[in-house]
């Protein structure tokens, strides 16, 4: 087996390893990080414009989870969260909930080197 398919498997294996524990913490700890965030405007606006139980309206509502932890200067600056809100939210919480979507920025820079080594390879064989 080739270096080339063994990386090819990887990043496949892992895609699906990604994708599930995006589904994990979307079906899991969405809700308990919208019961710290539960008199939050904005979070009670999304939640009432995705209000159906739906893979779509769960991952807006998650989206804009992801923004509210991943990017807290921004939020308090724009007065749409508090700092006591914030500091509500567990840590292993925030975890949770960023690490999958960290992950997935590396995993955007590997299928371009997936796909970069791809086009090389098939015009050197």
């Amino acid at each position: 087996m080739s270096f080339f398919v063994a990386f090819t498997v990887v990043n496949f294996v892992g895609v699906l390893v990604l994708l599930g524990l995006m589904l994990f913490v979307e079906y899991t700890k969405l809700d308990e990080l919208e019961s710290y965030l539960s008199e939050n405007e904005k979070v009670l606006r999304y939640k009432r414009f995705w209000k159906r139980n739906q893979r779509i309206d769960r991952f807006h509502r998650m989206g804009l989870m992801i923004d509210i932890l991943s990017t807290p200067k921004a939020f308090l600056k724009a007065s749409l969260v508090t700092e006591a809100e914030l500091a509500s939210v567990p840590l292993a919480l925030k975890r949770w909930a960023l690490w999958p979507y960290c992950v997935s920025y590396i995993w955007i820079v590997t299928a371009g080197i997936w796909y970069v080594w791809f086009n090389w390879w098939s015009e050197w064989t």
